[in-house]
């Protein structure tokens, strides 16, 4: 599944068992990363809150935007920041990615399940991760291609990212902007890793990093900022890159304003609209994750429904609303309550109508065609519910793009790339403990898992 990746970077694929490297753009059959236009004018940017993330020695400026941010459209760009003006500007867009044909269901599982935020191993246990993940996605495969073979064969998510990126770059024009717009996806072509080679043969001076999640995670957007600063820090050319990194934007009037237009139209699609339950479901989470890691995911989802909920008051609709999390897999505890119990115990009370919206998806993929659309649908007409309907993703919606191109405009100005040299000697110091560590802990383990007891211990926890 695209949206169960769980953060974090090992690399995307590994060449053995016929497994691809990212490919150069010239190898590519569509090339979806750079979408230029070559005028390039002045900024004038709006106030925003700013805060320093710091990685390995690197420090990105980062952007939290607040509630009152204006309406989509009312920005323009002026002659006031020359700096800015002289710059060669790039916007990345950060998508998870997805397989496009049956035949790479497998290695997207693989390169999932290979990022050490999805399977949690102790550091000793680390160097097992490329076969843990070799495994499970061998096992998982055949379910997995039955879900996409049941939507076409393959994901369109990249197709739809490609779409958002070529319209955001006219978003910009249209206010006097001229961008390069980048796609990275996490697990699938086009790679960061592709993506970040573009915008560094591109000769980008300013880039503006926006991932397609509206809230943050730790398993989503954190996962593909960690693969940016690695690539970064790594780069002297890059690493003198201004960058301003929009961690989230679930709260800006644009994107609420949006998701409020696209229920209140799909709520006039029921005989009797008043009565429709709005659920909303967005995809889960471990537990784990906001009470041991700090995500703050659940909260920043929390807000979102509520704002969404107050714009619809706002405009007379009253109706009903409850939030639940899709998308779990694994033994381990995820955020609660979970779509399909909810959508037993509604059915249980009562609710004969019902608008499923998918919160935390911006476009149309497999959470979406499968997983909501007959998987949950089929429950919810066995558990009772009588009226199914659902609010399709934002994809292209105008206002939408219209807003993520205002984010990026006003994030501008607060780029800024900062090296820590404090930072680097700390990590340096630290080199050669880690690698005693390492040896005698990746030792132990592998005596650990000689034992029969141990490996089906595994097992049973993976599978």
């Amino acid at each position: 599944m695209e949206a169960t990746a769980l953060s974090s970077g090992l690399r995307p694929l590994l060449n053995p068992n016929g497994y691809r490297l990212p490919r150069s753009c010239s190898q590519r059959k569509s090339l979806s990363l750079p979408r230029c236009h070559s005028k390039e004018t002045p900024f004038k940017p709006e106030e925003s809150l700013s805060i320093t993330h710091h990685h390995r020695g690197l420090s990105f400026k980062t952007n939290v935007f607040e509630q009152t941010h204006p309406v989509a459209g009312d920005l323009s760009y002026d002659d006031t920041r020359s700096n800015v003006a002289e710059d060669k500007i790039g916007v990345l867009l950060l998508n998870l990615g997805g397989p496009e044909t049956l035949n790479d269901v497998q290695p997207f599982l693989y390169n999932l399940f290979a990022d050490p935020d999805i399977i949690r191993l102790p550091r000793p246990f680390q160097f097992l991760q490329g076969a843990i993940a070799k495994f499970i996605s061998v096992v998982r495969a055949p379910k997995s291609k039955e879900g996409y073979a049941a939507i076409g064969g393959g994901s369109p998510l990249r197709k739809i990212t490609d779409e958002q990126a070529d319209a955001i770059r006219t978003a910009l024009q249209a206010k006097n902007v001229a961008a390069n717009v980048y796609v990275g996806m996490r697990y699938w072509f086009p790679f960061t890793e592709e993506a970040v080679q573009q915008i560094k043969k591109d000769k980008i001076t300013r880039l503006v990093v926006l991932p397609l999640y509206p809230q943050y995670s730790i398993s989503t957007t954190g996962s593909s900022i960690r693969v940016l600063q690695d690539l970064f820090r790594k780069d002297p050319y890059l690493a003198r890159v201004p960058v301003a990194i929009i961690q989230s934007w679930y709260q800006r009037r644009g994107y609420v304003n949006s998701m409020a237009d696209l229920i209140e139209k799909e709520l006039q699609t029921f005989s009797d609209p008043k009565e429709v339950m709005v659920f909303f479901s967005a995809h889960g989470v471990p537990v784990s994750y906001v009470e041991n890691s700090g995500d703050p995911y659940q909260k920043q989802m929390e807000e979102c429904i509520d704002l969404i909920m107050e714009e619809l008051k706002s405009r007379g609709v009253q109706n009903n609303h409850i939030l639940a999390y899709q998308s779990r897999v694994g033994p381990v505890q995820w955020l609660k309550p979970y779509t399909d119990e909810v959508l037993v115990d509604l059915g249980k009370k009562g609710v004969k109508s019902l608008l499923a919206v998918p919160v935390s998806f911006v476009s149309e993929h497999i959470e979406t065609l499968e997983e909501i659309d007959m998987e949950y649908r089929e429950l919810a007409l066995e558990s009772g519910i009588e009226n199914w309907g659902r609010v399709p993703a934002l994809g292209l919606t105008p206002s939408f793009i219209t807003d993520l191109a205002d984010a990026v405009i006003e994030s501008l100005p607060s780029a800024e790339a900062m090296v820590n040299p404090s930072a680097e000697d700390s990590e340096s110091s630290d080199a050669f403990s880690y690698i005693m560590k390492m040896f005698f802990g990746s030792f132990l383990a592998f005596l650990l898992l000689l034992s029969p007891k141990m490996f089906h211990a595994f097992r049973n926890h993976l599978i």
